[in-house]
């Protein structure tokens, strides 16, 4: 027998959940998996933005407190003024530091990887690819984010797939 069961919504995180869009309705209009979908997408991407534009304390956690490095104190990035994009290593030390900052604050996003784009001399802008699997049932989505850190302010933009905005 065929089910008539449509597909489930997918679950959005806590705090989306308890903010509410239009304070005139008693409830959320329902809305279709595609659209909770396209939801989690989007929040997805404004969460990555707003970790990728925090910067962590300077303060290194104290020693022997290994439950400390996975928690709120040293939430995103550290100070990236020092490090050279010319130098090929501390390219890879910025991609390791995306791949670990996101792996360790988005649980939504597992299998994380980050590539850099190739730089030309005079680049003002570095582009990277932020790439892995969006955790949602029935099946994970692999899905990917290109990123652009603006070298003058600092400041990172995550833009979505071509579902979110």
């Amino acid at each position: 027998m065929a089910r008539n069961d449509p597909e489930p919504n997918v679950t959005l995180s806590l705090l989306d959940r308890l903010t509410d869009n239009d304070l005139s309705l008693a409830a959320d209009p329902p809305v279709s998996r595609a659209q909770s979908v396209r939801q989690l997408k989007a929040s997805l991407r404004q969460d990555l933005e707003w970790l990728l534009n925090t910067r962590r304390v300077a303060v290194p956690p104290p020693e022997g407190c290994t439950e400390v490095e996975r928690s709120v104190y040293v939430y995103g990035l550290p100070d990236l003024t020092s490090f050279s994009l010319n130098n090929v290593k501390d390219q890879d030390r910025i991609q390791w530091l995306l791949e670990s900052a996101i792996s360790i604050f988005e649980p939504r996003l597992e299998s994380v990887n980050v590539r850099m784009q190739e730089l030309s001399p005079g680049d003002r802008q570095v582009r990277f690819q932020i790439e892995g699997l969006l955790r949602m049932d029935p099946a994970p989505e692999r899905i990917t984010f290109d990123t652009v850190l603006e070298l003058t302010s600092g400041t990172y933009k995550v833009k979505g797939d071509a579902d979110t905005r």
